[in-house]
């Protein structure tokens, strides 16, 4: 009985506090987030990030898409970026293999390259405020098809989370969006972003960071700090 209790609590949760998946797209600029504002205190996930090598909606994809190495904007110059698309990527992660993640000098746009793209998904972009080894997410998950090694995709993010609107970007939670089996107390395959969403919403609201725990131990995602 518990366990079924906590699945209906799970399923309208996620059904009230996550944008539906044909509304997240690179083109919507509403947040349907009926979390108000209550801390920033997030959830750690810095040990997940992709700094090392041995570290563990539906889009129209990104807003733009540039070819290396010739056409690299201004804006990500400072970034490293691969020219064959087979080597001298940035960093390299399980969750992602080798890639490159940069935040433009205008602090709003992301740029992303990855040196073996899977063509069974999108990957998704949420960005984080970060204080420490903890984040809080500050806006709706941005989607978009990764299809091409050779080419850097941008995906723009906003802080339009209610409650957080005046927050800086300085992180984003980057997953596949799929779904993995979450164990307790989850018990249940859901999709990454919803999870993630769902545990940062649940330990804001309740101070209960076991389904944080959940996400974090499956691993299916990589933080990145700006």
């Amino acid at each position: 009985m518990k366990n079924v209790s906590v699945f209906i609590l799970l399923s309208l949760l996620i059904a009230s506090c996550d944008a539906p998946r044909d509304r997240r797209s690179a083109y919507n600029k509403t947040f349907n987030d009926n979390q108000s504002n209550t801390s920033t205190s997030g959830s750690a996930f810095g040990n997940n990030d992709s700094n090392s090598d041995d570290s563990t909606g539906t889009s129209t994809g990104g807003d733009t898409t540039t070819d290396t190495p010739n056409t690299v904007p201004d804006e990500i110059k400072h970034c490293k970026w691969s020219a064959d698309g087979e080597s001298n990527f940035d960093e390299s992660h399980p969750h992602l293999g080798e890639h490159t993640i940069c935040l433009s000098t205008n602090k709003k746009d992301v740029w992303i390259q990855v040196k073996s793209p899977s063509s069974d998904g999108q990957v998704c972009v949420i960005p984080t405020h970060n204080s420490g080894t903890s984040s809080v997410y500050i806006g709706e998950p941005r989607c978009l098809m990764i299809t091409n090694s050779k080419k850097i995709y941008k995906v723009t993010l906003y802080a339009n989370r209610s409650g957080y609107q005046n927050f800086s970007i300085t992180g984003a939670m980057v997953m596949k969006d799929k779904s993995y089996f979450y164990p307790a107390p989850f018990y249940q395959y859901v999709l990454t972003p919803d999870a993630y969403i769902y545990c940062s919403q649940f330990l804001d609201q309740y101070k209960d960071p076991t389904y944080c725990e959940a996400f974090k131990k499956v691993g299916q995602y990589i933080y990145k700090a700006f």
